[in-house]
């Protein structure tokens, strides 16, 4: 009997929002807006992939085209390597847009990522370009609070809460009932989108895999679940309210604090508490403990006298015309360990700062869903910081694997004597290896994401039970 109550009220709601024209004129334009925000995000990874991966070809051909000259030279000629879109950066941006995408890799030196919008951009704020992460973020909750504001509250004014209580309705079976109705309108507004996006997934050779439609499967769970949490909000904040006017008013403050004034602040915070270096000032530390430790390419360096003798002692020889290697290959190999010590611990005390920024918003998952949603959702569309940060070390293992190959070619294959004048062959440096970007699994996507999951899950079971409490119950019998 409860259940056939709950569906009847389920029923009767979808019919009053069907015959409401504009509401559907809404949903109609929000189905609009997704399709031309999936279709140009579509269009643009398929572009920047292409562009991606033809820059990287043409970069390695240049490599190999290079002629016979000095392995040092080749050194300072360096290579690119670039990082594709992930398969879901169509869906949800990330940060994408607002850090690099290629790294310039050379000898003595590690480059930041290039060629990005903004490359100072916070990366915990929320961008605005047109995507369908955003919109499902930030503009279905609007148009959900405009389709059900009034759906109690409406009720207690016109009389029919109290009509409906008197004949034995109990307040549980209309709340059960009327989220029933919103959910489903949710489900079948993002079921379009979703299953777009299925479709274009599996007709390209380039997104398809099992990763990624388990991605897309949790990427609707995610959203479906983000509305379930904005219907509860609604119905919570409609029974606590008499009047409409009062509910919307309510809602809208919310949405605004909860979206809009949160994000911003508590990015500011986390900035401010944990300030990590910007690129030039990181590049300059870096150089500044380089000179501390050992400078390569000054003879009178005294980190590299007392290198000088180590490697005379252990090759059993007193001048370094007598080693069987080429001492300058040696000394390039020893700086070019020391810059990359240096540069590992200075990058790592980054992504400290970066991950106790993280921390810092990720207290506020248990206050604001919307927080944890939102890395949710970057998570696993893999467009996040800890996947751009991921490319950058892949690319700096890459280039000191790549150099101190050249250094050993310096060191086996030039002669000490006249040095600098001679040339090796250039089929020495055909055979390295090309920089393949591995992308990450989702287990590793998700690594850190258990916080966001329970807190999400947690305060989304809290506004149900207090929707379906006692105390509720009474107020609502009470005020009807």
């Amino acid at each position: 009997m409860s259940h056939f109550i709950s569906w009847h009220v389920c029923k009767h709601e979808l019919k009053q929002k069907v015959r409401n024209r504009t509401l559907w004129l809404l949903f109609a334009l929000m189905q609009l807006l997704l399709a031309i925000a999936l279709f140009t995000s579509w269009q643009q990874y398929q572009q920047s992939r292409a562009l991606q991966i033809s820059s990287q070809q043409m970069v390695e051909q240049q490599w190999l085209a290079q002629p016979d000259r000095h392995p040092h030279r080749v050194a300072h000629f360096g290579h690119f390597a670039f990082r594709a879109p992930s398969a879901l950066s169509y869906f949800d941006i990330g940060v994408n847009n607002w850090v690099g995408n290629s790294v310039f890799l050379e000898a003595h030196k590690q480059n930041s990522a290039n060629f990005a919008n903004d490359s100072q951009a916070a990366t915990l704020l929320r961008f605005s370009e047109l995507s369908v992460a955003n919109l499902l973020l930030f503009v279905w909750p609007l148009l959900l609070i405009a389709l059900s504001f009034s759906t109690i509250s409406g009720d207690q004014q016109r009389g029919t809460l109290k009509q409906m209580l008197a004949v034995g309705v109990k307040f549980n079976h209309l709340l059960f009932g009327k989220g029933f109705a919103y959910t489903l309108l949710s489900a079948l507004f993002l079921l379009p989108v979703f299953i777009t996006s299925l479709v274009i997934s599996t007709a390209s050779e380039v997104a398809f895999s099992a990763d990624m439609l388990i991605r897309i499967g949790l990427l609707f769970l995610l959203y479906l679940a983000y509305c379930i949490f904005w219907v509860a909000v609604v119905l919570l904040v409609s029974s606590l309210t008499r009047l409409p006017k009062h509910s919307l008013t309510a809602l809208i403050t919310l949405w605004f604090v909860l979206l809009v004034l949160t994000p911003r602040t508590l990015a500011d915070i986390a900035q401010q508490l944990h300030p990590h270096k910007s690129r030039n000032m990181l590049a300059l530390a870096v150089q500044t403990d380089i000179r501390k430790v050992g400078n390569s390419h000054n003879p009178d360096d005294p980190h590299f006298s007392e290198f000088k003798q180590q490697v005379l002692q252990s090759y059993g020889v007193n001048t370094v015309e007598e080693l069987p290697v080429n001492y300058r290959g040696l000394v390039m190999q020893e700086g070019e360990r020391i810059s990359a010590e240096i540069y590992q611990r200075h990058y790592q005390s980054q992504l400290n700062k970066f991950a106790a920024q993280q921390a810092f918003v990720s207290k506020f998952y248990w206050l604001n869903p919307y927080l944890a949603v939102r890395d949710l959702s970057m998570a696993i569309s893999a467009s996040d910081s800890r996947h751009f940060f991921d490319f950058e070390q892949q690319a700096e293992h890459h280039r000191f694997e790549r150099i101190q190959g050249l250094n050993k070619i310096h060191a086996e294959g030039v002669d000490h004597h006249n040095d600098r004048e001679q040339r090796v062959s250039a089929s020495l440096w055909q055979d390295f290896p090309e920089f393949q970007f591995q992308n990450a699994t989702l287990s590793w996507s998700l690594k850190n994401s258990a916080v966001a999951i329970s807190a999400f899950m947690l305060i989304t079971i809290l506004l149900l039970g207090i929707l379906i409490s006692p105390a509720l119950q009474r107020r609502a019998f009470i005020h009807a």
